[in-house]
């Protein structure tokens, strides 16, 4: 859906397949923050729990060290599981909502006016890394909210999403209200009103100068619904009037807000304030309208909550409650039965177009031909992460080997250390480090844990135009080639190639693979094409998601390997073999898997090569139609 940039206000209005507007209140900070506040505390709770669970179970039962050790390497994994995917399962899962936003009355939506999908809550929630630098003041992010007419933060802004103030579900008020509430047009747009309410809240509290500039300037604007006669306020500001003509505008000014208030919120007197049209509506549609809220209200969880019967019908409400909503419009019914058709038609519309959950065969066949293809298709930015993780690596290796010295720059004091006594260990017949056998699950899951950050940190880093992935990609390559050149200055380099084998060749392409999705991700900014960098960023940022399920799914068999086979009393020789026959698997896969016709098609409608021919990446449901995002 094409969405145009909104001009400054709080509300957006998006028009639907059906073509009907809906009206969606941004979330302020405020509210935005409070409901992060809720979340961070939630968070909080929810690892302690995990820790205390796992700690009074091996408290409660006398268990081995090896039991012990599982126990403790669960606890790792399930602590990253909730930081990192507290968020994401939520938003993705939910609606849009985490428990903090459905406090605060707040949801995640994309800027089609869709439900938030899964797709998008990852990217969403990944972006998150760079939003709270420096951490954890979320400096980035609160500036990119402030300068942002949607009220974004780049997550917001990657994923194409936007904050909403949450709609009731499908509440009407009672039909005597309706009925007898349909009034005249507005004869202001809703910003003009918007701007003359807030003149007549605060007008008493400006200065004498900027009262009189303001009233002026809004008479000239509003000049032809000014009344001419209009009652002098009996309010007498601090400081005085300006002028006679500066007491006049005033009172006209308030007898246009007083009226248009009474036309929008549906409290007009006399006839002449009635629209028949309105009123005949309400009374011949009430009882449909109330069926589908009956419908809405069993349908809770999805439409799969629905007998198949009902389906057809709820389909056929949805369509008429929104033709009412664009007949109400058109009978300038009042503002209170606007709202109401439209918190209807909005909770009919997120049934109808949320998103389809994916199944394992979707999984399965993005593994085996979708994954691959998109690496492939992505090899310039491939070869590009690579030269920036393996050149900064060969260049310290060398500066490490021929000055031990300079291993402070790049090292921390324990690993330099370690690697000073490498060479009595080799000698002594020792490994790179000591695992006790039942610690190997608990030096796993952490090194899964570490592993998936890194490469988590790449791709978000994409985000800043891709200066945040070279910084990681380069970082990394330093940190590694720095290790490599101490050992081989103190002659160790058999012990440190011995252990990095098994799992190098796994761990390091997934990480250049990441930091290409952030490279791709970052292009947006700088060669979007023929896109605007707005819909590039979104469309790269969905596709890096994609690179990013196949890396994490490498680092966890990686972590595997490092944590169960590197440190183990195997020869050197067959570890060396074990990570060459894992490379050449990899590599293997990674350039054949899915070029058979079938699955090359799978991978080009899993991947989304399908929006290069200019289709939205929308949930199942959607129509191809033009969109509107304009403020009202």
């Amino acid at each position: 859906m094409n969405a145009a940039a909104a001009s400054p206000g709080r509300r957006v209005s998006i028009e639907t397949p059906e073509h009907v507007e809906l009206g969606y209140e941004l979330a302020d900070l405020g509210s935005r923050f409070l409901g992060l506040t809720l979340d961070m505390v939630f968070l909080g709770l929810g690892m302690t729990a995990a820790a205390i669970g796992v700690g009074f179970v091996l408290a409660s039962f006398e268990v081995s060290g090896f039991v012990a050790a599982w126990g403790f390497a669960a606890l790792i994994l399930v602590v990253f599981v909730i930081l990192w995917g507290y968020f994401t399962l939520f938003e993705g899962l939910a609606g849009g909502r985490t428990p903090g936003k459905r406090l605060v009355g707040i949801r995640v939506i994309h800027d089609g006016g869709y439900p938030l999908t899964f797709r998008g809550a990852v990217v969403r929630n990944l972006i998150r890394l760079v939003d709270l630098q420096p951490f954890p003041t979320w400096m980035i992010g609160g500036a990119a909210m402030l300068l942002s007419p949607r009220t974004q933060r780049l997550g917001d802004m990657a994923a194409g999403t936007i904050v909403v103030r949450d709609r009731a579900r499908g509440t009407l008020p009672e039909r005597e209200a309706l009925s007898g509430a349909a009034v005249g047009a507005p004869v202001l747009t809703y910003r003009e009103f918007e701007v003359l309410s807030g003149y007549v809240a605060r007008r008493l509290a400006l200065q004498p100068a900027a009262r009189a500039r303001l009233a002026a300037s809004l008479a000239g604007t509003l000049a032809e619904h000014l009344e001419e006669r209009a009652p002098v306020p009996d309010e007498k500001p601090p400081g005085g009037w300006q002028g006679v003509e500066d007491l006049r505008a005033d009172g006209r000014l308030v007898a246009l807000q007083v009226a248009e208030n009474a036309r929008w919120h549906g409290r007009g007197e006399g006839p002449a304030s009635r629209s028949a049209q309105a009123v005949g509506l309400v009374r011949v549609q009430t009882r449909r309208w109330q069926d589908y809220r009956e419908l809405l209200g069993r349908a809770k969880r999805g439409l799969g909550g629905l007998p198949e019967e009902d389906l057809p019908r709820f389909a056929g409400l949805y369509r008429e409650v929104a033709a009412d909503l664009a007949r109400a419009r058109t009978y300038h019914g009042s503002i209170q039965l606007q709202e109401s058709l439209e918190r209807l038609v909005g909770a009919g519309h997120n049934l109808l177009y949320r998103p389809i959950g994916r199944s394992w065969r979707a999984l399965l066949a993005w593994l085996s031909g979708g994954f691959p293809a998109v690496v492939r298709r992505r090899l310039p930015l491939v070869a590009a992460a690579a030269l920036l993780l393996f050149g900064p690596m060969v260049a310290t290796h060398l500066h490490v080997q021929a000055d031990p010295d300079a291993a402070h720059l790049y090292l921390p004091v324990e690993m330099i250390a370690r690697g000073e006594n490498a060479a009595d260990r080799a000698a002594a017949g020792e490994g790179y480090i000591d695992m006790p056998e039942g610690m190997m699950p608990v030096f796993s899951s952490a090194l899964i844990a570490n592993n998936v950050q890194v490469t988590f940190a790449a791709f978000a880093g994409g985000v800043l135009a891709g200066l945040g992935t070279v910084l990681v990609l380069v970082l990394n390559g330093m940190s590694i080639g720095a290790m490599l050149g101490l050992y081989a200055h103190h002659g160790a380099s058999a012990l440190i190639w011995a252990f990095i084998a098994p799992h190098g060749g796994l761990e390091l392409t997934a990480i250049v693979i990441s930091g290409a999705g952030g490279l791709w991700l970052g292009s947006a900014l700088w060669a979007p094409g023929r896109r605007t960098r707005a819909e590039a960023l979104r469309r790269r940022g969905r596709e890096g998601v994609g690179l990013l399920a196949g890396t994490t799914l490498l680092l966890i068999l990686a972590g595997f390997v490092e944590a169960f086979v590197s440190p183990s009393l195997l020869p050197a020789t067959l570890k060396l073999a074990f990570g060459a026959v894992a490379l050449a698997a990899l590599m293997t896969y990674l350039a054949l898997s899915g070029r058979t016709v079938e699955d090359r098609e799978a991978a080009e409608r899993i991947a989304g090569r399908s929006m290069a021919a200019g289709r939205e990446d929308r949930p199942a449901g959607a129509h191809s139609s033009p969109r509107r995002f304009t403020s009202r």
